[in-house]
């Protein structure tokens, strides 16, 4: 027999009527935020101690006058994290999905009632170069671009930023689902010019990916990004002061098992990438993390 309130929930269905489940709530000590009903993060923090934990403790190592750019800002979970830990910090925040976007500017201001003075800037926009339209799809708090001619327009970072006062950027974070690539590669003036640090996610679906992903590793230490941590998905070290050569070798391991040749033990890699004069505070964060 079916549950009564999956009866409910088709009657309403049938009729018309709208039901709204309650947002989550994710408390960040001296505040919280909301979250979309079903989303996924407070379930993987309860269940993996170090789940997207390190770039708060990253923020505590950044210079007080700089920015951090977050584009796939999602809910603006990873930004409030960071400004808990320091609030000196500018943040500008990309999201492109309408929903997620939402929610970020309801709690752009809750962060901004709890943190009088904080800058904080949004932006709904997706970013890209050689995916120049896509279109979001997926649950659970997630969303991957599929590229496509009835999706949204992209727009290179370079382009975003031009038109913005920021101080000078620390930190640029992309968590795009398997395009993290590409946002990078918009982004050409940004990182001759001020060489912020590089955290971004290395998910590998397919082929296109894949290349993607390679062909961005020597290009990024053409450009000056000598120094490199890999974590897993999980949030743990997996190599410290290491070199492109061995972040590929990681990244055909992981290209094993989503061609289901070997076990599947980590889904994908965050990447730490940082130049010469960034060392000190990668150093730092790393020791202390």
């Amino acid at each position: 027999m079916k549950s009564m309130n999956t009866v409910l929930k088709r009657l309403a269905r049938h009729l018309g009527w709208r039901t709204r489940e309650a947002a989550e709530q994710l408390d960040l000590g001296a505040f919280s935020i909301e979250l979309p009903p079903g989303h996924l993060l407070p379930h993987y923090q309860s269940r993996h101690p170090r789940y997207d934990r390190f770039l708060p403790h990253l923020a505590s190592h950044l210079p007080a006058a700089s920015t951090v750019i977050d584009v796939g800002a999602n809910c603006g979970d990873t930004v409030a994290a960071m400004a808990s830990r320091n609030a000196a910090l500018g943040y500008l925040c990309i999201e492109p999905d309408p929903v997620f976007h939402a929610y970020l500017l309801r709690n752009a201001q809750r962060l901004r009632s709890a943190l009088p003075g904080l800058r904080l800037q949004t932006l709904q926009a997706m970013v890209g170069k050689a995916v120049v339209s896509a279109s979001l799809e997926g649950g659970g708090g997630s969303r991957h671009a599929k590229p496509g001619e009835n999706g949204h327009r992209t727009a290179t970072l370079d382009d975003l930023l031009a038109p913005l006062d920021m101080a000078p950027v620390a930190l640029l974070k992309s968590d795009v689902d398997g395009f993290d690539f590409d946002v990078l590669r918009s982004a050409p003036l940004l990182l001759e010019r001020q060489r912020p640090l590089l955290f971004f996610e290395c998910q590998i679906d397919d082929e296109a990916q894949r290349q993607g992903f390679q062909e961005l590793l020597p290009w990024l230490q053409a450009a000056g990004y000598t120094r490199w941590a890999a974590f897993d998905n999980f949030g743990e070290v997996m190599l410290a002061n290491t070199e492109p050569g061995q972040i590929a070798q990681l990244l055909d391991y992981i290209w094993q098992q989503t061609r289901q040749r070997s076990t599947r033990t980590v889904y994908y890699l965050d990447l730490l990438a940082g130049s010469a004069d960034a060392a000190p505070c990668i150093d730092a964060a790393l020791s202390r993390y």
